[in-house]
């Protein structure tokens, strides 16, 4: 999901406005009116969500303080449970659980313009069936060319959970197995319900690659708490259990979020420093091309906005392209730093 489904939401309404393509029964208008204007954000974000993930899997990624019984941090494997938020038809998932890329998802929903969208979904299953990260030896001797393509997080099992508003989308993204759970539920307007607070209580990595707009301080504060309170019950039965283990130890949660330059996430870095404990840094230096604008006034719109947040849009936005940045959410006390995070990427 990205921006131009809440044109009201910019500084500036005079954006292109694409509601139609996300929440249908399949992607397939989604990629065909995204595709010619090379939306790209989920793409150029994949490496730094692999990056993270390897983190996690790995176990080097918790605050230095956090007790090592710790439920949010115990050892499960290689499982990252992930959620996605605005999540549409479960794109990062895809890139993130299969040997695909952006460009390979547009050509396959490109080649089916007449199958029904219950023959599109059997036909997406099969696609996808093939294409896993983690095969059997047999079958990555046979899609060895493809994993060396796409090698971040192969050996990383990862469950992710969709979470947008839009119920056409969820549905897909569940019949065709992309996620695990789904939810169509607006959290800027409300808790989340009791089932999404039962997934959540283990999530360890949060993404959203294009909702900044369309979601807020609100969702990411709900999100936090949700995971926050699941931690602390469970920290807390087990202190109750052996009191002389560890009094209950801060939030493990990451985020990753590449937010449109057109917004600040100042607020909602400063409420998760806040109220969770969490510190959020930019990647410096880097910037991430979103997709080309679709008309001259998109543009002249998004220059302004840039503009009044006291960026400079030249070779950027003057070039006729939206351009993220890429903010990272990690427990304070980490001992890894982000420039040893996202080095080489």
């Amino acid at each position: 999901m990205t921006i131009e489904e809440q044109p009201e939401q910019f500084n500036n309404t005079r954006k292109a406005d694409f509601k139609s393509i996300y929440n249908q029964p399949d992607p397939r208008a989604y990629f065909a009116a995204l595709n010619p204007l090379q939306y790209q954000i989920p793409q150029l974000a994949r490496p730094f969500v692999d990056r993270i993930l390897q983190q996690l899997s790995s176990g080097s990624s918790s605050s230095r303080n956090v007790a090592r019984d710790d439920p949010a941090v115990s050892a499960t494997g290689n499982k990252v449970k992930v959620l996605d938020v605005c999540c549409s038809y479960g794109i990062n998932a895809a890139l993130l659980r299969y040997n695909v890329d952006l460009d390979g998802l547009a050509e396959h929903y490109a080649s089916t313009p007449k199958l029904s969208s219950r023959e599109q979904i059997e036909a997406d299953e099969r696609f996808f069936a093939g294409r896993r990260r983690g095969l059997g030896e047999q079958q990555q001797q046979q899609q060895q060319q493809q994993q060396q393509q796409f090698p971040e997080n192969g050996d990383v099992e990862v469950e992710v959970i969709g979470l947008d508003v839009a119920a056409e989308a969820i549905a897909y993204s569940l019949q065709t197995g992309l996620h695990a759970a789904g939810f169509a539920e607006n959290l800027e307007s409300g808790d989340p319900s009791p089932e999404l607070c039962r997934v959540l209580r283990d999530v360890r990595l949060v993404v959203c690659t294009g909702g900044v707009g369309y979601v807020g301080t609100s969702t990411f504060a709900r999100i936090a708490a949700a995971v926050a309170a699941a931690a602390s019950s469970a920290a807390a039965a087990a202190e109750a259990a052996s009191p002389t283990e560890s009094p209950l130890v801060p939030l493990q949660l990451w985020m990753v979020t590449f937010v449109l330059r057109v917004f600040s996430f100042d607020e909602v870095a400063e409420r998760l420093r806040r109220e969770f404990g969490l510190v959020t840094e930019k990647v410096e230096g880097r910037v991430f091309r979103q997709r080309r604008f679709s008309s001259r006034a998109e543009q002249r719109a998004a220059v302004e906005d840039v503009r009044r947040r006291g960026l400079d849009e030249t070779g950027l936005e003057g070039d006729g392209w939206f351009w993220a940045e890429c903010w990272v959410t990690r427990p304070a006390g980490t001992e890894v730093s982000l420039e040893e995070l996202v080095e080489g990427l």
